[in-house]
Order: structure tokens, then sequence, then C-alpha cells
């Protein structure tokens, strides 16, 4: 896990060194302590901090009889940030992230959703970490299996393994300025 959370912090650090201003979605009702200057109503400069507590899973693991794979737990319970836009590949694809605790809770209804959906469908089970920008119907999911990084369409089972591991994935990602998806 060590190994994972220095593999968080790095991309985390090389992320603000390559995008010393970051955007994102503001939201009123959020006491998200990533935020900064207000750009407009729907706008946001912002800045990471670390959980002090992490994004707790063990209410929603009792409620479907789930362990989830350590790497999706770290990956949205180590940092309180905007969405990382990441280049992997020569493709951009957006890294989810939670805001606030309130943005966890929010995060772990959709993830909720999810789950039940692939047991509905009867695939491998698998947690969506990120979009890809071109098609939003493009997941980057990792297998809770085996915590391999993969995508799947929406519905579908992950059709192309990335890496065998969360860690491995994020060292192969870029950052990306957010502004080059707008453009």
């Amino acid at each position: 896990m060590q190994n994972l959370e220095s593999a968080l912090d790095d991309l985390i650090e090389r992320y603000v060194e390559q995008l010393p201003i970051r955007y994102t979605e503001y939201v009123a009702e959020w006491d998200s302590p990533i935020y900064g200057s207000v750009i407009d109503e729907d706008t946001v400069e912002w800045a990471p901090v670390k959980q002090t507590s992490p994004l707790s899973f063990s209410e929603l693991e009792s409620a479907l009889e789930i362990t989830f794979h350590d790497s999706i737990k770290a990956v949205f319970g180590r940092w309180f940030a905007g969405d990382l836009s990441l280049e992997y590949d020569g493709h951009p694809v957006t890294l989810l992230q939670v805001q606030s605790l309130e943005d966890g809770e929010r995060l772990l209804a959709n993830l909720t959703g999810h789950i039940l959906m692939k047991r509905r469908l009867k695939q491998p089970e698998t947690v969506f970490i990120g979009l890809g920008v071109e098609n939003d119907d493009l997941l980057v999911s990792i297998d809770n299996a085996t915590g391999q990084v993969g995508l799947e369409w929406v519905g579908k089972e992950q059709h192309e393994c990335l890496a065998d591991s969360l860690e491995e994935w994020l060292a192969t990602c870029q950052p990306k300025s957010e502004l080059s998806d707008i453009e």
C-alpha cells in the first residue's frame, strides 16, 4: 500500500508542478477544503489537500457484502482534489477525484449503482476511476478481484488491460492542461 500511496502522491506532485493554476467545478453546497478563488458561479481554482481521515468504504462493503480492492480505497481515500486531466498513451483521460466529504458520499452512492449493475449483468465487478475524454461512455476501471486497470464501455466488461496495477498505470500517466480539452 505504501508504494501505491507514493504513486498517488507523486502524481499529485507532478500535476501541481506542471499545472500551477487548476480549475474545477464549484459546488456551493460543499464544504470543500480544496477550493480557492471562485472564478464564477460554476468554476473555482483548487489545490489538493491530503485527507486526514480516508474516505471510509466499510459501510458500503458491509451493505454489498464485498471487500473493495486496496487500490480503489487508495485512489479515492488519499487526497481531496479536482478531477485530474491526464494523458495515457496519447489519449486524454480524466482521473476522478473526491473534492469533499459530501462528494465522497456521492461517489459511494454511484459505486453502489455500478456494482449492482455489474451483478445484474453477471459481469466481473469493477469500479470506475476515470473517464475517456473522447467518449464519456468509456470508463477507466479497476477489476475488484485483481486490481488490474482497464477500459470498459458502460454496461460492458473490461475489454483492454492498461496495467496490472494502479501504481503501474499512474506512473505512465502525464498531467495535461484542463484547458486543452476545451480548446
